[in-house]
């Protein structure tokens, strides 16, 4: 099993629930975009929603448009990369961009963090974070403070929190 398998196996129990708690606050979309979705859309609950997922793992691209064909889904699977921004700028609206477990990786670049969000094309952007690693652990500062300071400033956010993630409901 990969880290990646591990990750969203982690989620795996609770995952119906996630979506259910996210679309309480945003309304059941009809398009999603999930940047950097590794194995995500595997386990998405919803079959009537139209989805982009973008990585650069291709061997994950494939798995996911495998996927997408065996259960009728109705989307798009293409390679992105999250820090290209000339490729975000680019990307069409949607009801709500996913980034789940991404952000950590770029949290020496927040220029960039704030530029993605900036010029994301959509209502609602939810980002998640581990609060433990994928081995079970308790993470040292499982809130991510700098992530509120970014966004805090010119956007409203809720927080959900499960037992090894949170969820930043981002409205925009």
């Amino acid at each position: 099993m990969t880290l990646e398998d591990l990750s969203v196996n982690e989620r795996k129990e609770y995952n119906k629930e996630v979506y259910e708690k996210i679309f309480n606050i945003t309304k059941k979309p009809e398009k999603i975009l999930d940047l950097g979705c590794g194995l995500n859309p595997l386990y998405f609950p919803y079959k009537d929603i139209y989805y982009v997922a973008t990585d650069t793992n291709q061997i994950v691209l494939k798995k996911i448009k495998k996927h997408f064909k065996k259960n009728k889904i109705k989307g798009e699977i293409f390679y992105l990369d999250i820090k290209d921004l000339n490729e975000i700028k680019k990307l069409n609206k949607v009801g709500i961009v996913f980034i789940f477990k991404v952000l950590d990786l770029l949290k020496k670049d927040k220029p960039t963090i704030i530029e993605i969000i900036k010029n994301l094309k959509t209502n609602f952007i939810v980002v998640s974070f581990a609060t433990k690693t994928v081995y079970g652990k308790r993470m040292n500062y499982p809130r991510r403070k700098w992530f509120e300071n970014i966004i805090s400033p010119k956007y409203k956010y809720e927080i959900i929190r499960f037992f090894n993630e949170t969820f930043y409901v981002i409205k925009k």
